[in-house]
């Protein structure tokens, strides 16, 4: 887990928490993907291309820093990860994590691209690396991706056990009795008197967002 862990902080990009500005040559890796910022244009449109030649463009929001929103591509219609044009996208740096945050209107984490100084060969060696990991065992320390939850979390059922899990390890208590039942057959599981004293550090804060959005994915579309 240990080892797994550090060659996954490769994918990361310094520690620094300075400047939250994409820059040109820049490389994000969704899991599934690697793109590469190719052009900027009056320091406000970023144009971002995969090896399939698939376009991702931003337009900076004036006034917020490492802000952004999806916008129409020069060569697709059609909006890419299922999100809308005109979402949110942030460019966070935080406890040594650098990545771009799809955010849903509602503000949840929908999908998320690490940034990475990795060529796409050794993104997609971590990404099978990181596939050989329990998500049980990641989901507290291992910032995921969609392309992980897609491949190794089976059902909805599980996804909400993961989720919930992620609050179960610094002693959420439960209203759901079915989780209550869960996780106190877990030997690691005490409940705290007061759950607003639990924080979440980046990594658990955006799993937590991103296995409710596969759920949401999940879930049964109405006809």
């Amino acid at each position: 887990m240990k080892r797994l862990f550090f060659a996954l902080m490769i994918l990361c990009v310094g520690m620094s928490a300075l400047a939250q500005t994409i820059h040109l040559n820049q490389h994000f890796w969704d899991g599934d993907n690697y793109y590469t910022v190719k052009e900027i244009r009056m320091g406000k449109y970023f144009y971002m291309t995969n090896s399939q030649g698939n376009e991702l463009t931003l337009e900076k929001v004036e006034g917020k820093q490492g802000e952004y929103k999806l916008i129409p591509s020069r060569q697709a219609e059609e909006c890419p990860f299922g999100a809308q044009f005109g979402w949110k996208v942030q460019h966070i740096i935080q406890e040594g994590q650098k990545f771009l945050a799809i955010r849903k209107p509602n503000g949840d984490i929908m999908w998320v691209l690490n940034q990475t100084n990795n060529n796409e060969k050794e993104c997609e060696y971590l990404q099978q690396m990181m596939g050989q990991e329990e998500p049980w065992n990641a989901v507290n320390s291992i910032l995921l991706n969609r392309a992980y939850l897609h491949s190794n979390v089976a059902t909805k059922a599980e996804l909400r056990l993961l989720r919930n899990k992620i609050l179960a390890y610094h002693g959420y208590r439960f209203q759901s009795k079915d989780l209550q039942d869960y996780f106190s057959e877990v030997g690691w599981y005490k409940p705290v008197d007061d759950n607003s004293t639990i924080k979440l550090d980046i990594i658990e804060q955006t799993n937590v967002q991103l296995i409710k959005s596969e759920e949401e994915e999940r879930a049964p579309k109405p006809e």
